[in-house]
């Protein structure tokens, strides 16, 4: 039998998701700036209150659906790229990661990875990670960098958690750019080459 607490635990999750649904809904319809923290309580059935009980602002909803969309993404498209290659070396694996990570932008527009960046510059994990580092499946990538190490495919001397803080330099900055660009150009195709010649420094 559930106890009270349980119950008032399960319900507060389960306003959360809706919040964060519709939240969601109303921004990639809408546009960040369009939508109001008030329109999202109007639309939940919701007082202003209950929403700041589980999200600080708008932005907050911004941070976990730029996060949680692109760890989906990644891990998905990864999966089907190691499939579609069984066997592959570990640079091609980084290679491989590094485009997926850029070609999220397609699939998330340009306003939401712009904000994703704006967000970036504001904000710090507890151990001095930025936001969009977070969001890129550090894990995944670690076991890769790792692989690579434990055949001495990379001979710059470089440890696993600079050579990672390198991808994540060159990933932040290819979107930078592109963002700055007011999003001109196929960001994919025009960073093949320079994906090539990242990886191949490191070996």
């Amino acid at each position: 039998m559930k106890t009270a607490e349980t119950k008032r635990y399960l319900k507060g999750k389960q306003t959360k998701k809706k919040i964060f649904a519709i939240a969601k809904e109303l921004i990639l319809a809408k546009g960040y700036n369009q939508v109001t923290v008030d329109e999202i309580c109007a639309k939940c059935g919701l007082s202003k209150g209950a929403f700041y009980i589980h999200y600080k602002s708008k932005e907050a909803i911004v941070k976990q659906l730029y996060r949680e969309d692109i760890s989906e993404y990644i891990n998905d498209q990864f999966q089907k790229y190691v499939d579609e290659h069984p066997g592959s070396a570990p640079l091609d694996k980084l290679k491989a990661f590094v485009i997926i990570a850029l070609s999220f932008s397609s699939v998330a527009g340009a306003e939401l990875t712009k904000l994703a960046h704006i967000f970036n510059l504001s904000s710090t994990s507890p151990d001095g990670s930025s936001y969009l580092a977070d969001c890129l499946k550090p894990g995944l990538l670690y076991e890769i960098v790792d692989e690579g190490l434990s055949r001495s495919l990379f001979t710059g001397g470089l440890s696993r958690e600079e050579i990672v803080n390198y991808l994540y330099t060159y990933i932040t900055g290819a979107l930078v750019t592109w963002c700055q660009s007011d999003f001109a150009y196929d960001i994919v195709k025009t960073e093949e080459k320079s994906v090539e010649v990242l990886v191949k420094g490191l070996q």
